[in-house]
């Protein structure tokens, strides 16, 4: 998995979810007051920051993640017939922060949701993965992702997809550097949680804006 990881910036794991835990987690995102598709900012939720650590513990994440690693920010995306999108080709660039700052090689400052994203550089970003844990199977049919495998290494704009279909309880693990994109489901639901993990400290002044 490491290998695959590192040469093609993704790869599938199946059963990182009991269908108990399932069932539980099923329950939280039910209560979510989410507006649109999605909310970033569940790492406030006790249960959020504990699924997390049963991340971080899975055997075979961890040896995925980076040296001591945190959990910054979990993205809940439920996407459904009448709250439908699609997502162009694109590479997650910003990450949450503390607050905005002078910083060599920081850029694009915004702000959602009350909190803070900027660019770091791409050193940084380099030693960031996405676990995104899915709650339903994800089949051609509701709007897998589509990859571009090894774009996280090179400056490429574009290049033959992958759908990276993924089982109820299973995860998909990447590097947020990979060019992705997803289209419209065509039927079902997809609902997902995007964790995203990095090195415990950001090069100074710089701060997580939140970590678990």
């Amino acid at each position: 998995m490491r290998g695959d990881l590192s040469r093609e910036g993704f790869c599938v794991l199946a059963d990182v979810l009991s269908e108990a835990e399932l069932v539980a987690l099923e329950a939280h995102v039910a209560g979510l007051a989410a507006s649109g598709p999605g909310t970033r900012r569940l790492l406030e939720l006790d249960w959020c920051c504990d699924l997390a650590r049963r991340l971080e513990e899975h055997p075979t994440i961890r040896a995925l993640l980076p040296t001591d690693p945190v959990a910054v920010q979990c993205t809940y995306f439920d996407k459904q017939a009448d709250c439908n999108w699609l997502v162009a080709l694109h590479r997650d660039l910003s990450v949450p922060v503390r607050r905005a700052c002078a910083a060599p090689g920081w850029r694009g400052w915004s702000e959602k949701e009350g909190t803070v994203f900027a660019q770091p550089p791409r050193a940084v970003l380099e030693q960031m993965v996405a676990v995104r844990v899915h709650l339903e199977a994800n089949t051609e049919c509701n709007a897998p992702l589509l990859v571009v495998p090894g774009s996280h290494a090179s400056e490429a704009v574009d290049g033959p997809r992958v759908a990276c279909l993924v089982d109820r309880g299973g995860a998909l693990v990447m590097r947020p550097l990979l060019l992705h994109a997803s289209g419209k489901l065509e039927s079902g639901e997809r609902r997902v949680l995007h964790f995203l993990f990095g090195p415990r400290h950001l090069p100074s002044p710089v701060e997580w804006a939140q970590t678990m």
